[in-house]
């Protein structure tokens, strides 16, 4: 990857969260976070700073505590010598609301002694890449090549009779495929510059009776725009006057409206519908404007260019063990699951696999959403015991979906030993994304 200036929002990254991503990953350049209560300049040394000046550490403090701002990494070669280093987690830590008060000089890194840093890693184990029975290149051929859209969400506007069925499960999936929905009302007020596709969506006939300039308006302004966005129109097509209208006004697709509100058809109709919306998406040019991108997939990528598959594994699991006492990355083969590398848990390089079909697994699997508490009982829970080392599972374990676009590719799992897990609203998409890039 040629070296150039990385950016993103610190709405879509929190500084801290940033921080704990360029120390797990060991890069070296310049970071910079840009905020209303100032600017911190960083030079990372594989992950490291020098020690920081007071000064300098109460600007950190003000700048992490902000949600909005801009930051940017270049890659870049940096040198400090003769300089006492900090690992940019210890420096989180310090600068964080918990730091006042710490003294530097405990997390200052000493690798000759040993050190009692709370940034302190884990062992981490990485086991040997045994093929599984289904190699996972087979599984993922289809994955881009590139993740440097992991975050870039596309706007998606719904205009729909009952808006409740667009509610919950499906704004849910299609977030996880990096489409937001913005519910709209008026026809009369959508401003397509701040779109990327439109979805009508009409149950009856009756909703556009006496109004139909005002939808076809809105298909002629849909299509007029600086940017044409793309509309699907669901509806009742009985009536061949009214469909031809629509297709010469621009709509690009149409299609019926899901007959009942049963679980199946609605199933049925959010899986042809989310199809047709991939498509027009894919033909369509995404985040039309100035929108800026988030930057989180290209830093991910920019600290992982140079390094080994092993090498990401063990950066995801270090930013793992800032939350839990033991942790492990499974990856998932079309008939099996493997264990690829962990801490803390006894490991055994014998039995590092078992094969699909456990429920608690599979129900992350198939639905991308992190499970935060399992049932130690449920019937196949002893096999992900086994391959973990312990005897049994802990209620508090946490299944995190590492993957992209609702593919999931991998799980971390972690726990620690019993105990209640913190929350880890920010560590599910942080490690689902890292983790991600790293099995992709």
């Amino acid at each position: 990857m040629k070296r150039r200036t990385l950016s993103g929002r610190l709405e879509d990254l929190a500084p801290a969260t940033l921080l704990r991503l360029v120390s797990a990953t060991s890069p070296s350049g310049v970071l910079e976070i840009e905020t209303e209560m100032g600017l911190l300049r960083l030079e990372v040394d594989r992950g490291r700073v020098p020690v920081p000046s007071a000064e300098k550490l109460e600007i950190a403090r003000e700048v992490i505590r902000c949600r909005s701002g801009e930051f940017r990494f270049l890659p870049c070669g940096v040198h400090h010598a003769d300089t006492e280093m900090l690992s940019l987690t210890a420096f989180a830590e310090a600068a964080g609301p918990v730091g006042r008060g710490m003294k530097l000089a405990n997390l200052v890194d000493e690798p000759d002694t040993e050190s009692t840093a709370p940034s302190e890693s884990p062992k981490i184990h990485v086991l040997p890449a045994v093929p599984l029975s289904d190699p996972l290149d087979d599984l993922l051929t289809d994955l881009e090549s590139e993740v440097s859209t992991d975050l870039i969400l596309a706007e998606v506007g719904v205009m729909a009779e009952d808006p409740r069925i667009w509610q919950g499960a499906i704004e849910r999936q299609w977030r996880r495929r990096g489409w937001k929905i913005h519910n709209l009302s008026d026809p009369d007020t959508v401003q397509f510059e701040n779109l990327d596709l439109l979805v009508v969506h009409h149950k009856s006939a009756t909703v556009r009776t006496g109004k139909e300039d005002q939808w076809l308006g809105l298909l002629r302004r849909a299509a007029e725009a600086e940017s044409a966005t793309p509309v699907i129109w669901v509806g009742p097509l009985a009536d061949p006057t009214w469909v031809h209208q629509l297709i010469a006004a621009g709509v690009v697709f149409l299609m019926p409206p899901p007959q009942g509100d049963s679980g199946e058809v609605i199933l049925r109709f959010v899986e042809d519908l989310s199809t047709i919306v991939d498509r027009q998406l894919k033909v369509f040019p995404i985040r039309k404007g100035p929108k800026p991108a988030s930057g989180l997939s290209e830093l991910v990528e920019a600290f992982l260019s140079e390094s080994s598959p092993d090498h990401g594994l063990r950066s995801l699991l270090q930013l793992a063990s800032e939350s839990f006492s033991r942790g492990v990355v499974l990856l998932v083969g079309e008939s099996s699951i493997q264990c690829r590398a962990g801490f803390g848990y006894p490991l055994d390089r014998n039995r590092t696999d078992f094969p699909r079909g456990v429920e608690v697994v599979e129900r992350v699997i198939c639905s991308g959403e992190a499970l935060m508490e399992i049932a130690p009982d449920d019937p196949g829970v002893d096999q992900l015991a086994a391959v973990l080392g312990i005897s049994r599972v802990p209620m508090a374990t946490a299944l995190i979906p590492l993957g992209r676009y609702g593919s999931v590719a991998g799980l971390l799992v972690a726990d620690r030993s019993g105990d209640p897990l913190p929350g880890l609203d920010d560590l599910v998409v942080f490690a689902g994304r890292l983790g991600g890039a790293i099995v992709s």
